[in-house]
């Protein structure tokens, strides 16, 4: 029989879809008012009712998360989400760098919305997985429906784009504080040493020839190691010439 102890033991999985639980109840509660802000700044009608729809089913996230809460005898705190800061001050900047009324706005607003619903649909799969282990399957089917609504909004987002208003950003002009372009022949970066080491230390190997197997003449059978890789259907490491070498030194 369990001790009292026993009982009260939290694992570190069920910390962390708690913490999860709080980071995505911290970004439903601030979506809705970045939605608003997004609607008015679209300019056509379908967009505009795109993210109107959506904030209404935002209320109801917030509402299935705050169940979810109560289910695990929590209160419903939100937890500051830095990965979803970060998503929304791009939507800032995209509409501090776009002319208003200008369908290139309005295709930023639908990359910028999202890249937003494609960080909670990969939240809500996670947490919905992670709360069927734990044993929590009220939750995890709450949380399986907002998936749902999310995997839709996203869907409606690109059939907006598609529908006329990436093709009309295409022929649009560039406005006057987009030019000119960048000269991108003269940019360099950092890495760039780096990336031309890489490329001297790997021209002409093979995968796995820089392996232990390999350099000391041994026979690869650890599996998951370059050599057991590329296994031949006999059951030998393809392409090895170990034996002929030998012979060559003998």
């Amino acid at each position: 029989m369990e001790t009292q102890a026993e009982k009260q033991t939290v694992s570190g999985l069920e910390l962390f879809f708690q913490t999860m639980l709080q980071e995505i109840y911290w970004c439903e509660l601030h979506l809705r008012d970045v939605l608003e802000n997004m609607e008015e700044r679209a300019s056509t009608e379908e967009l505009k009712s795109a993210f109107r729809n959506h904030r209404a089913e935002t209320n109801d996230h917030v509402a299935r998360l705050e169940k979810i809460f109560y289910l695990k005898g929590m209160g419903a705190q939100p937890l500051f989400c830095v990965g979803m800061q970060g998503l929304f001050d791009e939507g800032w900047q995209v509409i501090d760098e776009t002319e208003e009324g200008s369908a290139h706005r309005d295709s930023a607003l639908i990359v910028a919305a999202q890249k937003v619903e494609h960080y909670e649909i990969a939240t809500y799969g996670s947490l919905s997985t992670l709360a069927k282990t734990l044993g929590l399957h009220q939750a995890s089917e709450l949380l399986e429906q907002t998936l749902a609504e999310e995997k839709n909004a996203d869907s409606t987002l690109t059939q907006v784009a598609e529908k006329g208003v990436n093709s009309e950003a295409s022929v649009e002009p560039a406005s006057e504080e987009q030019l000119p372009l960048p000269d991108t022949g003269a940019i360099s970066t950092e890495s760039d040493p780096a990336i031309e080491a890489m490329k001297e230390a790997t021209t002409g190997m093979d995968a796995g020839a820089g392996s232990k197997s390999t350099r000391d003449g041994t026979e690869a059978s650890a599996p998951g190691s370059a050599d057991a890789l590329l296994m031949d259907d006999s059951g030998q490491p393809k392409g090895k010439k170990r034996s002929s070498r030998k012979k060559a030194n003998a």
